[in-house]
This record gives structure tokens, sequence and C-alpha cells, in this order.
């Protein structure tokens, strides 16, 4: 499955912190495989001018995604979790859902 994770920054953080976020940046830029086991880094971006980062992730379910939103939530981050699809794989599935509503 895919997963797009939205970083916020909540608020300002004292450099400790700060410090602390950098090191888990650089494992998920050189080593990702540590953060989450089993899963894939697709993309990783930084929002330039904005306390966000932006990171797709292919995961074999949520769960292996917990320990590490659960570190950024203890330094300042906030994360919003997507489930995300292909649209060739998606619209097939909007298609059925229409059909099911117009059937009712």
């Amino acid at each position: 499955m895919e997963v797009l994770l939205i970083h916020r920054l909540n608020g300002v953080v004292p450099p400790e912190m700060m410090a602390a976020s950098l090191e888990i940046g650089k494992k998920l830029n050189f080593k990702p495989e540590e953060l989450v086991p089993g899963g894939k880094l697709i993309a990783a971006y930084s929002a330039r001018a904005l306390s966000m980062l932006v990171c797709l992730w292919e995961v074999p379910n949520l769960e292996a995604l917990m320990p590490p939103l659960e570190q950024m939530n203890m330094l300042g981050w906030d994360t919003d979790t997507i489930p995300v699809e292909k649209m060739e794989v998606a619209i097939p599935k909007f298609e059925k859902a229409l059909q099911a509503t117009q059937a009712k």
C-alpha cells in the first residue's frame, strides 16, 4: 500500500529537538529501510520556506509507519497520513462506487 505523509512542524521547537529531527531526516534520506522495516521510500520533499515535509512510502501496512511517526510526534511534528493509489487503480473503484450509489 502507498501512503502519503504530510509532516507539519507544531510551532517553534528547541534546537535540541530540531537536531533530533535532522537525524531522522538523514536516516530517511540515506537508510530509509531502518526507519520503516519492510517499507520503501518512493519520494521525500521539503516544502521550502514552510515547516513542512512530504513523503510517499510503499509499506506492507500502516502499522509499519507508527514507530517513526510516534518519534516525530514527540519531536513536535504533526502528520497527516493519507493512503493513496495510482489513478489507474482508483478509477475502476470510483466507477464501482458510483454504480452502487446509482443502484439505490
